[in-house]
């Protein structure tokens, strides 16, 4: 069982198609799943279930898929080790990222941690918050800016960095001038959402406002990404409700108008279970919470 049979059954695990995964492999598919069932006969037990349709994890597999990750990641930091001892040149820290975060937080820091002394070097990957504290779980990435969205995270890992409000988006058509208003303003308005499996919570509490000031909630579209629905916005569909660091890129598209009503922020956050998986963690987060540096 060598780490090049760990990633067949990780990236197969990670594609749930034995095609797919070939193709990432850049190997044909017979010899792909040949290797699959020589791991699984040398196991002992099966690692998916296939049928004509569709490709899924054993209980068992799940199991050994986040086992193999991470000794796929140690074996990398391995190798990351010896390189930067070899060459002098200290190996980046892998920092996951919400795209949120990228506006509030991260595109303002990232000059600052080029030219930090010693400089800070950092390859950042994007995701939800739940990928990418997967993504750290399993020894991919030394660290994650994410919002909360699991109460059983344990508080140990979680180091609060910064804030934000949301306000609203409208299109600049609609000629509001208020520099703040009610969600009463816009009772029955097209209204451009966000899927609920995003942030149930949040979803819920936008929900109730609406509810308490008696503002009929009129969604036309549901978008996952912020910059899509100001895309929407600016375009003339419908208002939105989005964090305030969306201003900063969008204000010359789109007017932006501070909510009167009481919404939670948007808080960030820096998702690390051990400050020594990096013996630069710690200076990072330092950079990244500290409002000397911005």
């Amino acid at each position: 069982m060598d780490i090049k049979k760990l990633h067949y059954v990780v990236t197969v695990a990670q594609e749930l198609s034995f095609s797919r995964a070939a193709l990432k492999l850049h190997m044909s598919q017979p010899p792909l799943s040949q290797q699959i069932r020589q791991i699984e006969n040398h196991l002992g037990m099966a690692l998916f279930e296939r049928s004509t349709r569709s490709v899924s994890l054993t209980p068992f597999g799940v199991l050994f898929v986040a086992k193999a990750q991470r000794v796929i990641a140690a074996h990398t930091e391995l190798g990351e080790c010896v390189q930067s001892f070899q060459t002098g040149i200290q190996q980046p820290i892998k920092l996951g990222c919400i795209g949120l975060a990228f506006e509030a937080l991260v595109a303002k820091k990232m000059a600052i941690l080029s030219g930090h002394s010693p400089k800070l070097n950092v390859v950042l990957e994007e995701g939800t918050s739940a990928e990418l504290v997967a993504r750290c779980q399993s020894g991919q990435l030394h660290g994650a800016i994410i919002r909360l969205f699991d109460p059983e995270l344990p508080t140990k890992d979680i180091h609060y960095l910064s804030s934000e409000h949301y306000v609203f988006a409208c299109p600049k058509q609609w000629l509001i001038e208020d520099k703040s208003t009610s969600i009463k303003t816009f009772c029955g308005k097209p209204f451009i959402h966000y899927p609920k499996a995003l942030q149930p919570k949040l979803h819920e509490k936008i929900e109730a406002v609406f509810s308490q000031a008696k503002a009929q909630m009129n969604v036309i579209q549901e978008v996952k990404t912020k910059s899509t629905t100001l895309s929407l916005v600016a375009a003339g569909m419908g208002f939105a409700i989005v964090p305030q660091s969306m201003m900063n890129k969008y204000a010359s598209e789109v007017d932006f108008i501070e909510i009167t009503e009481h919404l939670p922020s948007v808080d960030y956050y820096l998702y690390c279970q051990d400050w020594q998986v990096h013996e630069r963690m710690n200076t990072l987060y330092e950079v990244f919470k500290s409002p000397e540096f911005t």
